[in-house]
């Protein structure tokens, strides 16, 4: 003890000879302070009251000063310097310290025990394990007594201004029995039988593990608040002028419970839903807006981050790292003062807004379903949203598009965040077919039909968009629109902006070169890497509508909200729900007049993935259409029509599958604190059975990109395939074990039409 004694007399901090990161700059007491400071201010931008604040206020900031305490052993020290060959735990030396010379709760000490790593769980990777809690504890104690001691305690907590008393019992190299149950998947029940206390210990860790998280991100000064909106904040507006809110959109800046809004394309629902926002909002409680396609929540982003500024929105889903590496990229291109590229720094920067985005940090978030459901399925990560769920706004668009499954889980889930968050709903969709809406008002509003909400025809504002008829059908009796190809270059010779719309890849590759259109032209399809799809996207939703291609090719990547208005559109027969989207892209304001719809019986190629009854109900529908304007009545009669008889027998199994899901019916009463389930990840990621590949002639430029360190472009060069598409390839091992990635030498990408099989004949695809 007489080293650490010189040093505390001569006025110097024993303490800042250990670091807590490798960076060779964070001191343990550096970090402490920052995460500290980041618990302080997390604690006042939550949905807390006054009295929760209170009572979790100095709990978080014992947690901060000593969840990291255990930093000071030499062999963690060592590991810091990149010497490796020892198991040590920090946080298990943490709670050592505190079990044996503190008399802390049982949930401050989990919480520093687990505020990394999961408690354990028998074959379980990336969790404590019970050599870590017994015998390595146990030498790493015996191997530095003169650091675990009272006086290192008490000159710690001197540093860090934390009054605690230090207790007189005998020391124990190992923790206590029932200490140890907590920190088990199968013994915590044992211990805390009452589901409640094991919260607590889930709410402690939450706290701790998102202070740390935004303390060691630097970004503790930085925590957002919740804006609350004000109705000119996302007043409707055409050529930037204000336009008066529709009557169907102000009787919902009025509404106060949870709602289902069923309103036309391009009605406004966004500026509806944002006006029940505006009269539900709470101080700091978040909003959650979900949609089912990466490219629509992309743009719902920057439409949101409008409304309540960059630093309070984000996006969470898959792809968020390509999101937010565009977005700096673009900030970067329009900085004169930015001479050359940092591709590291900036790098770094989207994976610290990454991991934020799925902290509890953005007050407003758009997001997947699937982002969603990992927290009632208890996925990794789920104790996050106890706090995050708080009294939040979910907006639930597009729901339709869900099969009878996801469907089912959601309904299940929404019950779920009502009673366990106090979490308020609101779905929306054009369409929605009865049957549909009898389930969401059975599940979720208690059969009271007073909670949908649809514009009203008695109104001006809203019979203007129910009357609005913008297209009139022509239903093309067994030809393809393979036969109708002079049509098309008819309509481009006339400068008509067209719009097609087909069912698989190939048969939009196939239409592209047989127009063989020479003015401006865009394929969009998930045949491209994500770099192309993002330019893609842009180009077609342009600000300037003369910039937009004048035709565009499209599979039913097009649905996915994006703001898009053609002229005319020729359509493969699809399910009725997939087609009112598609009408939905012609014509969008209706200022067109009447804008012709073709479309066609036949489909070229296969749709595996579409019902072949639905397909049949809908075109008989449909044809009785022929020739006449339709309304958008018109098409939710033959929604109804179509799926008049409801989910079949296997899909209505999967749907009550989902909602009888036992995790989430039992989510409370099953609680285990510190456990998730890995499987969530792999059911959601995987659902699809598609690989992500680098074609054989981009292998050069991946190798270029990641030479210069600019990892995520390389990695945007990688396309989604089927795992079929791969049959018959060889997979070059040592290219696996060299860029982590598959390289498909029998596939060829192609800016302009995506990835094609080498020798590409496209006659063969439809043999």
């Amino acid at each position: 003890m007489f080293l650490y004694a010189h040093f505390f007399r001569l006025g110097m901090s024993f303490f800042d000879k250990f670091w807590a990161k490798s960076d060779g700059t964070t001191t343990l007491s550096m970090h402490t302070q920052h995460v500290m400071h980041a618990g302080r201010n997390l604690l006042m931008k939550l949905a807390l009251t006054p009295e929760e604040v209170k009572y979790w206020g100095p709990k978080l900031h014992r947690c901060a000063v000593l969840h990291d305490l255990g930093k000071i052993h030499p062999e963690f020290q060592k590991r810091l310097e990149g010497i490796k060959g020892t198991s040590i735990r920090h946080e298990i030396l943490s709670l050592w310290f505190c079990e044996n010379y503190l008399d802390l709760p049982n949930e401050e000490l989990f919480a520093i025990a687990t505020h990394h790593k999961g408690i354990c769980k028998s074959g379980v990777s990336g969790r404590l394990d019970k050599l870590t809690l017994t015998s390595h504890l146990q030498d790493h104690l015996t191997s530095a007594p003169d650091l675990f001691t009272r006086e290192i305690l008490t000159e710690w907590l001197k540093l860090m201004q934390l009054d605690l008393t230090i207790v007189d019992k005998d020391l124990n190299l190992q923790i206590s029995k029932d200490r140890l149950k907590l920190l088990f998947t199968n013994y915590q029940e044992q211990v805390l039988p009452d589901y409640k206390d094991r919260q607590n210990l889930s709410f402690m860790r939450a706290l701790l593990i998102a202070a740390d998280h935004i303390g060691s991100a630097r970004q503790e000064d930085n925590v957002p608040g919740y804006k609350s909106i004000a109705l000119d904040d996302f007043q409707p507006k055409f050529e930037n002028k204000p336009l008066p809110f529709r009557n169907f959109q102000e009787r919902l800046q009025g509404v106060y419970t949870d709602v289902i809004l069923h309103a036309p394309t391009g009605s406004g629902k966004t500026e509806a839903a944002l006006s029940w926002v505006f009269a539900n909002q709470k101080e700091n409680a978040r909003l959650f807006y979900l949609l089912p396609y990466t490219a629509s929540i992309n743009a719902m982003v920057k439409r949101l981050q409008n409304v309540y500024g960059k630093g309070i929105v984000t996006a969470l889903h898959s792809k968020t790292v390509d999101f937010f590496y565009d977005q700096l990229e673009e900030e970067e291109s329009n900085n004169e003062n930015i001479k050359e590229v940092d591709y590291a720094q900036r790098e770094l920067l989207v994976k610290s807004k990454k991991s934020l985005s799925k902290e509890l940090f953005y007050p407003v978030k758009v997001a997947t379903l699937h982002q969603i459901l990992k927290t009632s399925l208890k996925g990794k990560g789920w104790e996050l949203s106890l706090y995050d769920y708080k009294n939040a706004l979910f907006i639930i668009d597009e729901f339709h598009t869900y099969d009878p499954l996801l469907t089912g889980m959601l309904l299940a889930s929404v019950k779920l965040f009502k009673k366990l968050f106090d979490a308020k709903f609101f779905f929306m969709s054009a369409t929605i077919p009865d049957f549909m809406l009898d389930i969401i008002v059975k599940e979720i509003f208690e059969g009271d039909y007073t909670k949908l909400i649809r514009p009203n025809s008695s109104e001006v504002s809203d019979r203007e968009i129910l009357d609005r008829k913008r297209h009139r059908l022509f239903c093309k009796r067994s030809i393809s629109i393979l036969e109708d190809i002079s049509s098309i270059k008819e309509l481009l010779s006339q400068g008509i902006c067209v719009l097609i719309i087909v069912n698989n890849v190939k048969t939009a590759q196939k239409l592209y070169k047989e127009i063989g259109y020479k003015g401006s032209v865009k394929l969009l399809h998930s045949g491209f890497h994500r770099k192309d799809r993002t330019s893609i996207e842009k180009s077609i939703t342009h600000k300037d509508k003369s910039e937009r291609p004048q035709l565009l090719i499209a599979t039913q990547a097009v649905e996915v909200s994006l703001d898009i208005d053609y002229d005319v559109a020729f359509i493969e027969k699809a399910p009725i729900d997939a087609l009112i989207q598609r009408f939905g892209r012609v014509n969008r304001a209706g200022r067109k007049g009447l804008a012709p719809i073709y479309l066609y019986e036949s489909i070229i190629g296969k749709t595996p993935f579409y019902d072949d009854d639905v397909l049949e109900r809908t075109w008989k529908t449909l044809e009785k259409l022929d020739t006449q304007e339709i309304s958008e009545q018109d098409l939710t009669d033959v929604c109804n029509k179509v799926y008049e008889n409801g989910y079949n027998s296997i899909q209505q199994k999967d749907f009550l599958q989902g909602l009888n899901n036992s995790i989430i019916n039992c989510f409370e009463t099953d609680w285990i604190a510190g456990e998730w389930n890995n499987w969530v990840e792999d059911l959601f990621d995987n659902n699809n059975q598609k690989v992500e590949v680098l074609c054989g002639n981009l292998v050069e430029e991946f190798d270029l990109l990641r030479s210069q360190k600019r990892y995520i472009e390389a990695n945007q060069l990688l396309v989604s395939v089927y795992f079929y598409e791969l049959k018959g390839t060889s997979i070059n091992k040592d290219d696996k074990d060299k860029r982590n990635v598959i390289v498909a030498y029998a596939l060829e990408y192609n800016s302009e039409i995506g990835y094609v099989k080498k020798s590409f004949d496209i006659e063969d695809t439809f043999l």
